[in-house]
């Protein structure tokens, strides 16, 4: 199967170390949704990334497929905590291939955004450039955050 990740799962060396090895990674774009650091985690000590559905074809959300299996996905799932659930989701490839079925994780939360703590965002920074993402899109990520700093 084919799992979207999108936050800290971007990164591989936190991957291996959650599921071990996958078959195949591509790059990928899920359209319709917007990134909310809107989840507390206790493990983090802060706020993670969470896909927020929109219904906007121009809201899109960058992150990566992994090729996995359904026992890795349910390790995952077990790792990511209580509120966790998995859901089918429509991605586009860069090659111009789509997976209409992959698998992303998700958590039900209203709650507002909160700035990622330090921890996740390194993890998160070293996903993007471990995938190739241009610096540009983590910085329209966490950019958010830094104007919200300069105005206090």
């Amino acid at each position: 199967m084919w799992y979207f990740a999108y936050g800290s799962n971007l990164n591989v060396d936190q991957m291996r170390k959650r599921i071990g090895e996958w078959r195949l990674s591509k790059r990928a774009v899920a359209r319709n949704y917007v990134l909310a650091f809107n989840h507390f985690s206790k493990g983090w000590q802060g706020y993670t990334a969470n896909l927020k559905r929109t219904d906007k074809f121009e809201d899109t959300v960058h992150g990566v497929v992994y090729h996995i299996s359904e026992d890795q996905l349910r390790t995952l799932l077990r790792i990511e905590g209580e509120g966790a659930t998995s859901v089918d989701i429509h991605v586009e490839l860069e090659d111009g291939n789509e997976i209409s079925h992959a698998k992303a994780i998700v958590w039900n939360a209203d709650e507002k955004e909160h700035e990622p703590s330090k921890t996740y965002r390194k993890t998160m920074e070293e996903g993007f450039s471990q995938h190739g993402f241009a610096e540009l899109y983590e910085k329209s990520i966490f950019g958010k955050f830094e104007e919200q700093q300069h105005k206090r």
